[in-house]
């Protein structure tokens, strides 16, 4: 009785975890994680990452399906299969069952690879229905704008687009209302106003209660809501009056070409001349893209830039017959027609124009190292990039691979770059080529290097993706980002590019030293006119947890300063917030205590702005302000200026995530779900401790173990190694003691099936006898 029990509870391990045709998730594959889901900039995602075989899985499956059920129509919910989507949970990083990642709207590329990604976060919180809920309640973003009772004729008249308002009396904005402005975003404006019945607003539309919902079409007529304020009854009536073009909002609409760009005779000059970079430009008769340009464009990106060209530059480049490839090779200067390699149309013709293009990368920021060499050149390495770290490439290739080139390229001076022939592995913990690490050490005092241990991580495709270019940067940039939290927030760069440059250091006369412009200044409401307002120009504004709970904040405020210091004279103006004190502030920029660190630049006089998006330090902040600043990093309109509240003590304020309003659609899915939740709660405990029991002693005596006496495997378990993320000597140990482990849970596999059949076969004799 006991090993059926065993053997049901097994089965049960293999049935589906979801029915995907009657539920309100969405599967989500390999093929369609990015199509379905990073794709759509029109909704908050709330996905799963989960195994059939899962136990805590099981447990929290009612729970996840009862939150997606309740919140149709306001926030999507995905699953995704660990067993069958491997490829996507590798891509997201995902080690335990179950995780759930909720997925912001906005849709960014990869500045690496040139995909297109979201910005994720992970939901820690209890595994209930209603924990996800509350948490996915206040993840939405909130594009309502808000319209004072006096501005609602300006509200009417703004833009082409068809307007909403909502007529309400709640203090916040309803979860209902941010969804719905999100699904809508770049089809209606969608604003909500809190002018009371007495206001001229409401008896100008006939407000007779509230809420009261309107749709104020381009004419000028008005058509009052008269339906539930549910979420698929809002959908259907809102779609009737929304505009058609459903592209406007869509981050893409005006980039349909994901890696290929359009260069034209006017615009080489500013686009392609300056430009260190190769380029590949293809032209056709009729200056169309032709096929197979953004496989060969997304092959490259990253390094090299790819283009379509029009008639005049290429009778510029003297093309004679169409389809043709212009290769200009890497350098400032070589983008004129005596540098250009031209290759004819066709598969040959294609892989020679990549190949040359990739060659012009130079090598000359890569080491070639040998046993004699490796020692200095580490020391070399290790103490004079900013990261006080190296990268290492094992191969035996006669040439420096260009990937590696654009690795060095893309991070010069950061981390020293070098190549070693496979005769170097072992020293390195290298098991074979070709192989990538990125490697570091606290360098002791003196400068002493022979007792120095290294540490670091090593390039695994089944972990981090096939050798690209763009994988390769990610991982060497997460890297980077662990060191800049070791070495105390940032890096110390040698020069305004934000890379030093030991390795070729150049004769400078030194530089004047600018003056002392101070701390950056805190924001309030009294300075606020003066430190931003009146400057004239962009404000860029870092906005901080400034609890005194916030180890970073020092070190936020140290960087911040000599960034400051450094961009001085230039047209941003920069400050500081205590976004937890001054959540409105934050609010503003539809931003939460979960987004901080975080930095925004602002036009007071053009009422735009823009976030940056990235880490948390001088050199990813320098180049977006810079973006801001010339127009390279496109900006957000907003209808008015953020608040600051008076009279605020943020030494003494209260501050953490506020709570979710519980609106009426809310208190009913509360109320549903924990009534639930005690009724589930109770029968799966009483369920789970009769199983757990039976299971146990079913397999105990399987296994022919004494109760109370660990196995030879469950003791080889308990003293496995524990490594540190770092540690490669000890993940090595690891590995053998896992393979140990393995080997003899097979060996006891075999040994107690032949006792079985032996155990069988007994039974049937003693039967027939």
């Amino acid at each position: 009785m006991r090993l059926l029990v065993v053997c049901l509870l097994g089965v049960l391990r293999a049935q589906p975890l979801y029915d995907f045709a009657s539920s309100s998730l969405v599967e989500l594959t390999d093929e369609t994680f990015d199509a379905h889901m990073v794709a759509d900039g029109s909704a908050l995602w709330v996905v799963e990452f989960y195994a059939d075989w899962c136990g805590h899985c099981k447990q929290f499956a009612k729970g996840f399906e009862k939150a997606a059920s309740n919140m149709q129509g306001l926030v999507k919910f995905g699953a995704v299969n660990a067993d069958t989507a491997k490829a996507t949970m590798q891509t997201m990083g995902v080690q335990g069952f179950p995780t759930v990642k909720i997925f912001l709207p906005e849709v960014a590329r990869n500045p690496y690879t040139g995909k297109k990604y979201k910005h994720a976060l992970e939901y820690k919180g209890p595994r209930t229905a209603r924990g996800v809920v509350e948490f996915a309640s206040g993840a939405i973003p909130s594009r309502v704008i808000q319209v004072v009772p006096d501005g609602v004729e300006a509200f009417a008249s703004n833009g082409s687009l068809p307007k909403v308002l909502l007529f309400t009396t709640k203090p916040e904005t309803t979860t209902l209302l941010k969804a719905l402005a999100l699904a809508f975003s770049g089809r209606l404006l969608i604003g909500e106003t809190r002018a009371d019945a007495s206001s001229a607003a409401a008896a100008d539309f006939g407000v007779v209660k509230y809420p009261s919902l309107y749709v104020l079409k381009p004419d000028g007529t008005r058509l009052m809501y008269d339906g539930e304020l549910k979420p698929q009854a809002l959908r259907l009536f809102l779609d009737q009056h929304a505009d058609t073009d459903t592209t406007s909002g869509s981050a893409d609409a005006a980039a349909p070409d994901q890696f290929l760009k359009r260069i034209t005779a006017s615009t080489f000059g500013t686009e392609v001349e300056p430009s260190k970079q190769p380029w590949a430009i293809f032209f056709t008769e009729d200056g169309t893209k032709p096929d197979g340009a953004e496989a060969f464009a997304e092959s490259v990106f990253g390094q090299v830039s790819v283009a379509v060209g029009d008639a005049e530059l290429a009778a510029k480049f003297d093309v004679g017959q169409a389809p043709a490839i212009v290769v200009l090779p890497f350098g400032t200067g070589a983008k004129t027609p005596k540098q250009a390699s031209k290759f004819a149309a066709g598969e040959e013709a294609t892989a020679a124009a990549k190949k040359a293009a990739l060659e012009s990368l130079p090598d000359n920021l890569v080491d070639r190292l040998d046993h004699q060499s490796v020692d200095p050149w580490i020391g070399g390495a290790l103490s004079s990039s900013t990261a006080k770290a190296m990268c290492l490439l094992f191969s035996d290739k006669p040439e420096v691979p260009p990937l590696f080139r654009s690795l060095s390229m893309e991070f010069e001076g950061m981390l020293g770059f070098a190549m070693m022939p496979s005769s170097m592995m072992e020293r390195f913990n290298v098991k074979k080529t070709p192989a990538v690490l990125v490697m570091f050490a606290d360098l002791p005092a003196g400068g002493e290097q022979k007792e120095m241990q290294l540490q670091g991580m090593q390039f695994v495709p089944s972990m981090h993706g096939k050798f690209s270019f763009g994988n390769l940067a990610n991982f060497v940039m997460q890297f980077l980002e662990q060191r800049r939290a070791a070495l105390g927030g940032s890096f110390e760069t040698g020069d305004d590019s934000g890379s030093a440059k030991p390795r070729q250091p150049k004769e400078e006369a030194p530089k004047q030293q600018p003056k002392d412009v101070g701390p950056i200044p805190e924001l309030s409401a009294a300075n606020f006119e003066q430190e931003c307002t009146k400057r004239g120009g962009l404000c860029a504004i870092a906005l901080l947890d400034g609890s005194a709970d916030n180890a970073n904040k020092e070190g936020h405020l140290q960087m911040l300063t000599k960034l400051r210091q450094k961009k001085a004279g230039g047209p941003l103006a920069f400050a500081w917030v205590d976004a937890t004190c001054h959540t409105a502030f934050a609010a503003h920029f539809e931003l939460s205590e979960m987004d901080l660190p975080t930095m925004v630049v602002l036009s007071p006089s053009k009422l735009r702005w823009a976030r940056a998006i990235g880490a948390f330090d001088a050199e990813t902040l320098g180049t977006f302000g810079g973006g801001v600043a010339t127009g390279r990093v496109g900006t957000n309109p907003m209808q008015a200026l953020p608040p600051l509240d008076e009279g605020v003590d943020c030494a003494t304020i209260n501050r953490g995530i506020e709570a979710v309003e519980d609106d009426s659609l809310g208190d009913e899915i509360m109320a549903e779900i924990l009534e639930e939740e005690r009724r589930e709660r109770e029968a799966r405990e009483a369920e789970l401790a009769a199983a757990s029991a039976a299971a146990g002693a079913a397999s105990r005596e399987a296994a022919g173990e004494p109760e109370g006496e660990l196995s030879e495997i469950a003791k080889m378990e308990k003293e496995l190694e524990e490594c540190a993320a770092h540690d490669l000597l000890c993940m090595a140990r690891r590995e053998k003691q896992l393979k140990k482990i393995e080997k003899k849970r097979a060996l006891e596999e075999k040994l107690k099936e032949i006792a079985r059949k032996k155990k069988k076969k007994n039974k049937k004799k003693k039967s027939s006898a």
